[in-house]
């Protein structure tokens, strides 16, 4: 089985791009003294975005597990920085959204977030970023449409002639 390149994968340059993007957030955070992880920033953001969302909208959107989410939002919770209330349909279910605390927190956080992101995209045109960004959303879209995604072992059945 070939394996491509490092240099060549693009799994692997997507992966060491969101790390090192997660790391240079969190230092870049941390030098300006807010107490905020990269996760603590999606939730705010996607709150903020979406008031009201679940712990697992919220997790499914911050790209974490429910059981992670869950001990992030009960942190944040306990900070101020989001408040939980009962869901209007669901007793099972609550609904998180932003405190004031956690608003401003947000605004301080996402100055520092655009720092680190302009200079990811220094090196490219505002064409280039703008195409990036719409190649990366139609990867996406594309595996989020595709049901039933056809496992190695199936399609090398397929390949291989029967006996």
């Amino acid at each position: 089985m070939p394996v491509s390149e490092p240099g060549q994968d693009v799994g692997l340059a997507l992966r060491q791009l969101m790390h090192t993007l997660r790391q240079n957030v969190e230092a870049a955070l941390r030098a300006q003294d807010i107490d905020l992880s990269f996760v603590h920033g999606m939730v705010l953001k996607n709150l903020a975005r979406e008031p009201g969302l679940s712990g697992a909208q919220v997790a499914r959107r911050a790209l974490v597990t429910a059981q992670t989410m869950n001990g992030v939002l009960r942190s944040m919770e306990a900070a101020a920085l989001i408040v939980r209330e009962p869901h209007p349909e669901n007793r099972r279910q609550d609904c998180w959204f932003l405190t004031k605390d956690g608003a401003r927190r947000m605004e301080q956080a996402h100055e520092v977030v655009d720092g680190v992101l302009s200079r990811m995209l220094a090196p490219l045109s505002r064409a280039d970023a703008a195409r990036l960004t719409a190649l990366l959303r139609e990867c996406t879209d594309t595996l989020q449409a595709t049901p039933g995604a056809t496992t190695a072992r199936t399609r090398a059945s397929r390949i291989q002639p029967e006996a």
